[in-house]
């Protein structure tokens, strides 16, 4: 009964877990879990008539199972990935940007921003610090410069804040503060260590993109995913990563 089910059961708990984010995020991937549990329900009721002798069937099964089996061997790379490095001293923290609502910072990069302060609290370290992130649609300021108002209103001293407002994606983030911090230090990216500060599921993807435009030495700190979105972040960031790998292969073969 309950094999026979299974797919019912799957869908039922694609579509409650969609219910419950539907409230909680405005990403249209959560729409993805919509989809899948009605290809459940779809499936349950249609089985019985398709030919699972078919070639074409058979192909369909193997793709999503490889598909299955891929996912659960990255997602848990990504859980598993250390993202809480308090032992290695940096000579510069790296905030990553996220949303500002108009003037105000997101709650997700409120709490990139506290995980800075409370890493400076812990390890009672003093690096400068880039905040990155540029003006994006929907936004009055840069998200640099909300995270630099944030980070004085917590009494980071000013002196060791360094904007980096013009970068829109993750790379440009780690290219735009890798000529600051150059600049400031006189000393090439490969030979200084760095600590980044994002959010726990965007540390994988981070740490490759990093690694790709000339960073030797990066380690992490970061903020952790609210408890009902950490199945949809790091959903959403296992599609992404692989899209990454597939541009990077790509340039690769190309070049």
């Amino acid at each position: 009964m309950l094999k026979r089910n299974i797919d019912l059961i799957v869908g039922s708990l694609f579509i409650f877990y969609f219910i419950i984010i539907n409230f909680m995020s405005l990403l249209m991937f959560k729409y993805l879990f919509l989809i899948l549990g009605l290809l459940c329900f779809i499936y349950h009721f249609i089985k019985k008539y398709l030919n699972k002798k078919c070639t074409l069937y058979k192909i369909a099964k193997g793709v999503i199972c490889c598909v299955l089996i891929i996912f659960i061997l990255v997602e848990s790379i990504m859980v598993l990935y250390p993202k809480h490095d308090l032992d290695t001293k940096c000579d510069y923290i790296i905030v990553l940007g996220a949303l500002v609502n108009k003037n105000k910072i997101s709650q997700s990069l409120k709490e990139r921003l506290d995980s800075c302060v409370e890493y400076l609290y812990l390890t009672h370290d003093n690096p400068k610090i880039i905040v990155s992130g540029g003006q994006g649609r929907g936004e009055n300021i840069s998200e640099a410069s909300a995270m630099k108002s944030y980070l004085l209103s917590k009494g980071i001293d000013e002196k060791n804040i360094i904007m980096e407002d013009k970068s829109r994606t993750t790379k440009e983030n780690f290219c735009f503060s890798k000529k600051i911090i150059e600049g400031d230090s006189h000393k090439k990216i490969e030979n200084l260590n760095i600590k980044v500060i994002t959010t726990d599921f965007h540390t994988l993807r981070s740490k490759i993109i990093s690694k790709r435009v000339g960073y030797a030495n990066t380690t992490f700190y970061t903020s952790s995913s609210n408890g009902a979105l950490f199945i949809l972040n790091y959903t959403r960031e296992f599609f992404a990563l692989i899209c990454n790998i597939i541009f990077n292969l790509l340039n690769i073969f190309i070049l």
